[in-house]
């Protein structure tokens, strides 16, 4: 009984070990013959271009988020200037537009008075996150003359 099991595990094992080998001395053959190796480096080459467009599209979603988080602060640099405008409770400077852009403020419309132009200027410019501001305000002719 005994004889039996060891009999079929030896044998399986020989037909393991025989396999093994055979597939050894093929892909040795396929090694020598440059197919493998020509395989290996078509490999190796797939997987730096694989690297590589993994790499551009973390640095195009970095990007991204950055352009948006710049926005964000845009937008609220906006809101803190109109904030300030209406706060001055003049309708001149609450009817004025506010853009900003890399935390530059452009203002446009139109005022009353050149006093009120520069007063629109200061405002935007004491706003926090402010790099600058552009004054596209006009001053109405009929308050020059």
């Amino acid at each position: 009984m005994h004889l039996i099991r060891r009999s079929s595990v030896v044998k399986t094992l020989a037909i393991a070990a025989l396999a093994l080998a055979l597939l050894g001395a093929g892909l040795a053959a396929l090694w020598q013959g440059g197919a493998l190796q020509q395989a290996w480096h078509w490999s190796q080459g797939v997987g730096q271009t694989l690297d590589a467009s993994g790499q551009r599209a973390s640095q195009a979603v970095e990007r991204a988020a950055q352009a948006n988080r710049r926005r964000a602060d845009d937008d609220a640099i906006s809101s803190q200037v109109m904030d300030a405008l209406a706060a001055s409770q003049n309708q001149d400077l609450l009817a004025l537009q506010v853009e900003t852009s890399h935390a530059m403020v452009t203002l446009r419309g139109t005022v009353s008075s050149r006093p009120l132009l520069d007063r629109a200027v200061a405002i935007a410019n004491s706003a926090p996150g402010v790099h600058g501001v552009f004054s596209l305000i006009q001053v109405r002719a009929d308050a020059l003359g």
